[in-house]
Protein backbone atom coordinates (compact mmCIF):
# COMPACT_ATOMS: atom_id res chain seq x y z
CA UNK A 1 0.00 0.00 0.00
CA UNK A 2 3.02 2.42 0.91
CA UNK A 3 4.64 1.95 -2.00
CA UNK A 4 1.55 2.60 -4.75
CA UNK A 5 1.11 5.90 -2.22
CA UNK A 6 4.88 6.53 -3.37
CA UNK A 7 4.79 5.25 -6.69
CA UNK A 8 1.48 8.23 -7.07
CA UNK A 9 3.70 11.20 -4.80
CA UNK A 10 6.27 10.60 -7.69
CA UNK A 11 4.33 10.81 -10.44
CA UNK A 12 2.62 13.83 -9.13
CA UNK A 13 6.29 15.49 -8.51
CA UNK A 14 7.42 14.53 -12.10
CA UNK A 15 4.07 16.13 -13.45
CA UNK A 16 4.47 19.14 -11.91
CA UNK A 17 8.03 19.56 -12.31
CA UNK A 18 7.72 19.32 -15.86
CA UNK A 19 4.64 21.89 -16.05
CA UNK A 20 6.90 24.21 -13.68
CA UNK A 21 10.08 24.01 -16.36
CA UNK A 22 7.71 24.17 -19.49
CA UNK A 23 6.25 27.76 -17.94
CA UNK A 24 9.69 28.80 -17.47
CA UNK A 25 11.11 28.25 -20.91
CA UNK A 26 8.18 29.72 -22.79
CA UNK A 27 8.46 33.37 -20.66
CA UNK A 28 10.24 35.79 -22.28
CA UNK A 29 13.66 37.42 -20.94
CA UNK A 30 13.14 40.71 -18.97
CA UNK A 31 15.44 42.86 -20.56
CA UNK A 32 15.67 42.17 -24.50
CA UNK A 33 12.26 41.00 -25.33
CA UNK A 34 9.73 43.49 -22.68
CA UNK A 35 9.33 46.09 -24.86
CA UNK A 36 8.35 43.94 -27.83
CA UNK A 37 6.01 41.65 -25.62
CA UNK A 38 4.06 44.01 -24.19
CA UNK A 39 3.14 45.32 -27.38
CA UNK A 40 2.68 42.18 -29.23
CA UNK A 41 0.38 41.20 -25.74
CA UNK A 42 -1.54 44.10 -25.83
CA UNK A 43 -3.13 43.56 -29.29
CA UNK A 44 -5.94 41.16 -30.49
CA UNK A 45 -7.86 41.10 -33.66
CA UNK A 46 -11.43 40.06 -34.90
CA UNK A 47 -12.74 39.20 -37.82
CA UNK A 48 -16.13 40.60 -39.43
CA UNK A 49 -19.05 38.75 -41.14
CA UNK A 50 -19.17 38.74 -44.53
CA UNK A 51 -21.56 42.05 -45.02
CA UNK A 52 -22.46 43.76 -48.07
CA UNK A 53 -22.99 47.42 -49.29
CA UNK A 54 -24.97 48.31 -52.07
CA UNK A 55 -23.39 51.07 -55.06
CA UNK A 56 -25.84 53.19 -56.17
CA UNK A 57 -25.94 55.10 -59.79
CA UNK A 58 -28.77 56.96 -61.05
CA UNK A 59 -31.02 56.15 -58.30
CA UNK A 60 -31.00 52.32 -58.58
CA UNK A 61 -28.89 49.70 -57.24
CA UNK A 62 -25.58 48.94 -59.39
CA UNK A 63 -24.15 45.98 -57.38
CA UNK A 64 -22.62 45.33 -54.14
CA UNK A 65 -19.38 45.20 -52.53
CA UNK A 66 -19.20 42.25 -50.53
CA UNK A 67 -16.34 42.47 -47.96
CA UNK A 68 -15.21 40.33 -44.94
CA UNK A 69 -12.48 42.30 -42.44
CA UNK A 70 -10.18 41.93 -39.78
CA UNK A 71 -9.24 44.17 -37.34
CA UNK A 72 -6.50 44.61 -35.13
CA UNK A 73 -7.76 46.16 -31.43
CA UNK A 74 -5.94 47.19 -28.38
CA UNK A 75 -7.12 45.05 -25.52
CA UNK A 76 -7.11 47.54 -22.62
CA UNK A 77 -9.85 49.47 -24.79
CA UNK A 78 -11.53 46.48 -25.78
CA UNK A 79 -12.14 45.56 -22.63
CA UNK A 80 -14.15 48.69 -21.57
CA UNK A 81 -16.07 48.80 -24.67
CA UNK A 82 -19.98 47.50 -24.15
CA UNK A 83 -21.18 47.83 -27.69
CA UNK A 84 -19.37 44.84 -30.06
CA UNK A 85 -16.57 47.05 -32.29
CA UNK A 86 -17.39 44.99 -35.61
CA UNK A 87 -20.48 47.13 -35.67
CA UNK A 88 -18.26 50.05 -35.95
CA UNK A 89 -16.46 49.09 -38.52
CA UNK A 90 -19.52 47.59 -40.57
CA UNK A 91 -20.97 51.45 -40.23
CA UNK A 92 -17.90 52.87 -40.90
CA UNK A 93 -17.16 50.91 -44.37
CA UNK A 94 -20.79 51.38 -45.27
CA UNK A 95 -20.54 55.43 -44.79
CA UNK A 96 -17.39 55.60 -46.93
CA UNK A 97 -19.52 53.46 -50.03
CA UNK A 98 -22.96 54.17 -50.07
CA UNK A 99 -23.82 57.01 -52.27
CA UNK A 100 -20.20 57.65 -52.93
CA UNK A 101 -19.72 56.57 -56.70
CA UNK A 102 -21.76 57.78 -59.37
CA UNK A 103 -19.95 55.27 -61.84
CA UNK A 104 -19.29 51.37 -60.83
CA UNK A 105 -15.91 51.81 -62.78
CA UNK A 106 -14.56 53.94 -59.51
CA UNK A 107 -15.47 51.44 -57.62
CA UNK A 108 -13.78 48.67 -59.21
CA UNK A 109 -10.08 51.64 -58.81
CA UNK A 110 -10.46 52.14 -54.95
CA UNK A 111 -7.75 52.90 -53.27
CA UNK A 112 -7.94 50.79 -50.41
CA UNK A 113 -4.82 51.84 -48.30
CA UNK A 114 -6.96 56.00 -48.47
CA UNK A 115 -10.26 53.96 -47.61
CA UNK A 116 -8.34 51.89 -44.83
CA UNK A 117 -6.91 55.41 -43.03
CA UNK A 118 -9.95 57.03 -43.06
CA UNK A 119 -12.10 53.74 -41.78
CA UNK A 120 -9.68 53.44 -38.97
CA UNK A 121 -10.01 57.53 -38.37
CA UNK A 122 -13.89 57.40 -38.55
CA UNK A 123 -13.87 54.07 -35.98
CA UNK A 124 -11.40 55.56 -33.48
CA UNK A 125 -13.49 58.91 -33.44
CA UNK A 126 -16.21 57.41 -31.10
CA UNK A 127 -13.58 57.06 -28.62
CA UNK A 128 -11.74 59.03 -26.09
CA UNK A 129 -8.40 57.04 -27.03
CA UNK A 130 -7.82 54.61 -30.28
CA UNK A 131 -9.23 51.42 -30.32
CA UNK A 132 -8.76 50.18 -33.67
CA UNK A 133 -5.02 50.03 -34.93
CA UNK A 134 -5.13 48.66 -38.35
CA UNK A 135 -7.76 47.05 -40.77
CA UNK A 136 -6.86 44.31 -43.03
CA UNK A 137 -9.45 42.41 -45.61
CA UNK A 138 -10.74 38.86 -45.68
CA UNK A 139 -12.68 39.69 -48.68
CA UNK A 140 -13.80 42.95 -50.60
CA UNK A 141 -15.44 42.12 -53.57
CA UNK A 142 -17.72 44.16 -56.46
CA UNK A 143 -20.53 42.21 -57.76
CA UNK A 144 -22.92 44.16 -60.27
CA UNK A 145 -26.65 43.74 -60.12
CA UNK A 146 -26.90 41.73 -63.21
CA UNK A 147 -24.42 39.01 -62.19
CA UNK A 148 -26.58 38.49 -58.83
CA UNK A 149 -29.65 38.58 -60.54
CA UNK A 150 -28.79 35.59 -63.05
CA UNK A 151 -27.05 34.04 -60.30
CA UNK A 152 -30.45 34.06 -58.58
CA UNK A 153 -32.08 32.99 -61.72
CA UNK A 154 -29.86 29.75 -62.42
CA UNK A 155 -31.02 28.71 -58.69
CA UNK A 156 -34.38 29.58 -59.28
CA UNK A 157 -34.11 27.24 -62.80
CA UNK A 158 -32.50 24.50 -60.37
CA UNK A 159 -35.12 24.49 -57.89
CA UNK A 160 -37.53 24.33 -60.28
CA UNK A 161 -36.00 21.42 -62.19
CA UNK A 162 -35.63 19.71 -59.23
CA UNK A 163 -39.70 19.39 -58.22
Amino acid sequence: MIRIVLIGLWICAVALGTLFFTVKSHMPASGDAGEKASYLGGIDYATTDVFSVPIMTDGSVAGYIIAQLIYTVDIKMKARITVPLEYFVKDEIFRQFYGSYSDTKQVEKVDFERVRKSAIDGINRHFPEPVVRDLLVEQFTFMPSSEIREMNMKSIGKRLSEH
